[in-house]
């Protein structure tokens, strides 16, 4: 009996090993079909990353079928197009155009760099996103620790050459201090009423080529990046700079940015910018690019600009200001001015300009005109300008024009002498004719208080 139950007792721990083994070959296969090379969840994972790529795919072909049509069904889309098309779909991008033709696309939040063929397919370069976009050996100051910004070259960025703060005016990183962003002149909840003109760049290059400004910037070591938006005064006063660097599409706000960098030559403008109040004043720049659409504040853009001689500018859309645009630029003899339909300010806009000789057309809802051409000497054959029926300030328009003839015609809508006061003072010299026409009912008197018989009535 006692032997049986041994027995018993034998087949039973055999069982139990076996059983045990039996579990631990099952578990092993279980394992490996989960997390093996090519277990359910590794397969799972590869699933998730395939649809993802797929989805990235996706919005870059929606970007560019996006910025095509922007651009009147051009298949050449810029840089800049391309990845405001991404951003306005969510995505944060840094497109990268590389020397065999192809692009490199970056995905900030995904950490994915994509391949766009010259082809048009794409695909993913598998590249290793956190060992590429770390801070660059030579940032090494305190300020900077887990600091990470990445250029509109697609490259790491030394933070140490920038200082920069989160800007409340246009949600996004400026690159100046928290103490400039707080200047009243930009930003009208700031507590300085005494402007600070310190710049935001630190660095020496020359040549905007070798300028590379962060478009993205992380605070937490690359978890996650926030676009760069702002560029107040972040070159100001810099006379070492004489070509533009790139400027990140993702700005939006160019105020005062290069104002009195002497020796800059060149402007550019990217097509989300708003306002470029003051932006190029006090710069050598020889002529103006094309101004985006976007732009709706020109605030002394292009005051003291020395060098510029003829204008040909076609006013953005939305711009509603023209208030001290050309100020004292000493140089300028022909500007020719074409739309302008929002444009209600004038104030000062030619101010100074002794050496304008020919203006061609004003906006047609203009309002202000006070001082437009205050002591533009040479300004003479008015070529039957129009003073539209919008304008209700007058005062000071011609002051000192002392060259002024031709024909001029008013149809201001002004009713009593303080909306014309100093409209002609002491312009139209002895040998010149100012002969004025149009549909203000104010012409007889503006002629009566100029007391000049060099100005009469046609």
């Amino acid at each position: 009996m006692q032997k049986q139950k041994n027995k018993e007792k034998g087949i039973t721990l055999i069982a139990l090993v076996v059983t045990i083994i039996v579990l631990i070959i099952l578990a092993g296969v279980s394992i490996s079909m989960l997390v093996g090379d090519n277990g359910i969840i590794t397969q799972a994972q590869g699933a998730k990353e395939e649809t993802e790529a797929k989805g990235d795919e996706e919005k870059i072909r929606l970007a560019m079928t996006a910025a095509q049509i922007a651009n009147n069904g051009n298949s050449n889309i810029e840089k800049d197009d391309l990845e405001i098309a991404l951003l306005e779909n969510g995505v944060k991008s840094i497109v990268v155009d590389k020397e065999d033709g192809t692009r490199n696309i970056i995905f900030l939040d995904s950490k994915k760099i994509y391949k766009l063929n010259s082809d048009g397919s794409i695909e993913d370069t598998n590249s290793d996103f956190d060992s590429i976009y770390v801070a660059p050996n030579s940032q090494d100051e305190a300020r900077n620790e887990g600091i990470i910004g990445i250029g509109t070259d697609g490259q790491p960025v030394d933070m140490d050459l920038w200082l920069y703060s989160f800007d409340t005016v246009t949600n996004g990183y400026g690159l100046n201090s928290n103490e400039v962003f707080q200047n009243s002149e930009y930003n009208s909840n700031g507590t300085n009423t005494e402007t600070i003109r310190t710049a935001g760049y630190n660095g020496t290059e020359t040549n905007g080529k070798d300028i590379i400004i962060p478009q993205y910037i992380s605070i937490d070591a690359g978890k996650t990046y926030s676009p760069v938006t702002s560029l107040y005064r972040t070159f100001n006063d810099n006379a070492n700079i004489e070509t533009m660097p790139t400027i990140p599409s993702t700005v939006t706000n160019m105020c005062n940015t290069f104002e009195n960098c002497t020796n800059l030559k060149e402007c550019s403008i990217p097509s989300l910018v708003d306002n470029i109040n003051w932006c190029w004043a006090g710069t050598g720049i020889t002529k103006i690019s094309e101004i985006p659409n976007s732009v709706v504040y020109m605030y002394g853009t292009f005051a003291r600009c020395n060098s510029l001689i003829k204008i040909d500018l076609r006013i953005p859309k939305d711009a509603v200001t023209l208030q001290m645009t050309f100020y004292d630029c000493e140089n300028l003899k022909k500007v020719n001015l074409v739309g302008g339909e929002k444009i209600e300010n004038m104030s000062q806009t030619f101010t100074l300009c002794e050496n304008l000789l020919e203006i061609s057309n004003i906006p047609p809802n203009i309002q202000n005109m006070h001082q437009t051409f205050f002591k533009c000497s040479k300004l003479t054959d008015l070529d039957n300008l129009v003073i539209p029926t919008s304008v209700n300030d007058l005062t000071e328009t011609f002051s000192e024009c002392t060259d002024l003839a031709g024909t001029l015609i008013i149809n201001a809508n002004i009713t009593e002498v303080s909306q014309y006061a100093g409209i002609f003072n002491l312009a139209v010299r002895a040998d010149k004719i100012l002969k004025i026409k149009g549909k203000s009912n104010m012409i007889d008197d503006i002629i009566v208080y100029a007391n000049n018989k060099n100005i009469v009535k046609e």
